[in-house]
């Protein structure tokens, strides 16, 4: 029989036990140096918001307003084909503006035209807001044109209207002569809409926007690119290139608006921290910095976005693009980065993954991995950061999704990689003595599935998250043995497994109404395409009280 005085303590003990989650329970003795009071398993996150940005949430470039116009011909000049690449003015085309809006037909008094709205950003996203066509015997056709100075060389995403129903297109001129049409099928289409055109370098997509709905029309596949006509990420044609509205002045197309814009994309994936060189959060005036992944077709088809949100609530915003230099003439959409601020240094740096290629080569190489700098901040607007492949004799294999500290402890820089082994991607760590040198091994690849590896501080213990098969899970820092998974109320894809997809798990100072937050994703693909591709996802914000 127990005695009086051991029958409250271990009552006590059996009620905490069972407060706690099952994993923390079983972490907790498995691990005696895992506290149940301050580690990651005995954190409860609740979710509190979510949103997916489509095309949405954007950084303006340019607009085209034509009730704001004053000086049509000055400010939107007509272009028309030279013999060499300088430009040209169209002086048939006569502009109709009524109503604060452009009307384009054969009153303007010229064959066709190409109206200058702006510049060219390799990255940006373009639209033509229509109000109306109208069909008169003939095809009519409205589209949006990226062309060299001199139209000889361009790039055309057409919608060309045939009695009730729009076929789409995309035409490619070289020296003047179209040299290949893709034809992206036909569609009804009534009433208003916009055409869209997402650039990716020297690729795009197309999509049109009606009732406040995105729609799939089509896209170049990333091995169709039109690089050989007009290859966008070179400086040296991106700077002679225009941002056109083009029309055959068939029938009558009216015209709203249109404008560029840094957009967010179709989806919103790989979601990690902007920290300081040991993980400290880079918190300014009140707000948290993660970088991500503004979402296109394909992995080579995307580009690093930032964000910011307050972390007492979920006023996420869209705050710039980077892109990277390898000092080859091209910037290039490296993605999936740990971007920091070294205090000792006073340098901006990042890990990213070559999803863009690297210096004169295109695809990823060697490691998957490159290094870049940057003394301006690059958080906002639209930033270039140089960058250096990481060869195989500095990290070796093949990896992406790089999560970097300096740990003052051993005087040492740690990087943890989702790394590629014998078909399978897995996890593992290393340990340098400078930021960008050699990387030594610390811990073998272990045998799960392991993406978007991370590392945070909770409490005063470093641990790895990862997703994979299953839930979010929390590993043991450097040994990455696994110790259960994080306890997320309404995890991404619930009440299935939340899958291959990020944590970033941020410790909050004293002041806010939680302790930890939890930015996440999941990955359902945008609608509508059917080959394999990476559109995915929307982000998820949790909070632990």
């Amino acid at each position: 029989m127990l005695k009086k005085n051991l029958i409250a303590p271990l009552t006590s003990f059996l009620f905490t036990l069972f407060l706690l989650p099952i994993g923390t329970a079983l972490a907790t003795a498995n691990n005696p140096e895992i506290t149940d009071k301050d580690n990651p398993l005995s954190l409860e996150f609740h979710r509190l918001a979510v949103r997916r940005f489509i095309f949405s949430n954007n950084i303006n470039l340019c607009e085209f307003v034509p009730s704001e116009i004053v000086s049509f011909k000055s400010m939107h000049p007509s272009f028309s084909l030279s013999h060499n690449n300088k430009a040209q003015q169209d002086t048939l085309f006569t502009p109709i503006l009524d109503k604060g809006r452009l009307h384009l037909n054969k009153k303007c008094n010229a064959p066709q035209t190409s109206i200058y709205i702006g510049g060219v950003n390799p990255y940006a996203t373009y639209e033509i807001d229509i109000e109306s066509i109208t069909y008169e015997n003939k095809p009519i056709e409205i589209g949006i044109e990226f062309a060299r100075l001199g139209l000889r060389d361009r790039i055309q995403v057409i919608a060309i209207r045939k009695e009730t129903n729009t076929q789409f297109a995309i035409r490619r001129y070289k020296e003047g002569k179209i040299i290949k049409v893709d034809d992206l099928g036909t569609h009804s289409i009534t009433g208003p809409f916009i055409l869209r055109t997402q650039l990716y370098g020297r690729s795009l997509g197309v999509f049109i926007a009606q009732h406040q709905e995105t729609h799939y029309i089509g896209h170049i596949n990333y091995n169709d690119h039109f690089g050989d006509v007009l290859d966008l990420r070179k400086s040296s044609i991106a700077k002679n290139s225009t941002f056109n509205i083009v029309s055959n002045l068939e029938g009558e197309v009216v015209i709203n608006k249109a404008s560029s814009y840094l957009s967010p994309g179709i989806g919103q994936a790989d979601i990690r921290l902007i920290s300081y060189e040991d993980l400290s959060p880079y918190l300014e005036d009140n707000r948290l910095w993660f970088t991500f992944s503004c979402r296109g077709m394909h992995t080579s088809q995307s580009v690093q976005g930032v964000l910011s949100l307050d972390p007492s609530v979920f006023d996420v915003q869209f705050e710039g693009m980077i892109v990277f230099d390898h000092e080859d003439g091209l910037i290039r959409n490296d993605y999936a980065s740990h971007l920091f601020y070294d205090r000792q240094t006073k340098e901006w740096r990042a890990y990213a993954c070559d999803f863009g290629g690297s210096a004169n080569i295109e695809g990823r190489t060697g490691s998957g991995l490159v290094t870049a700098y940057s003394i301006k901040d690059p958080r906002r607007g639209f930033s270039v950061m140089k960058a250096t492949r990481v060869e195989n004799n500095q990290v070796e294999g093949h990896n992406e999704d790089p999560c970097i500290y300096y740990n003052k402890e051993d005087n040492k820089w740690h990087l943890l990689t989702s790394a590629f082994v014998d078909g399978n991607i897995t996890s593992r760590t290393y340990v340098s003595d400078s930021w960008n040198g050699k990387f030594t091994p610390i811990t073998p690849p272990i045998q799960t599935n392991s993406t978007g590896t991370s590392i945070q501080k909770v409490g005063n213990t470093h641990y790895a998250f990862m997703g994979g098969h299953g839930n979010l899970r929390v590993h043991s820092y450097p040994e990455l043995q696994e110790l259960g998974e994080l306890n997320l109320d309404l995890q991404p894809h619930w009440p299935k497994p939340a899958g291959r997809i990020w944590a970033s798990l941020v410790p909050l100072p004293n002041g806010y109404p939680y302790k930890y937050i939890l930015l996440t994703m999941d990955r359902p693909n945008f609608p509508g395409i059917k080959e394999k591709n990476w559109t995915y996802g929307a982000l998820y914000f949790f909070a632990s009280y």
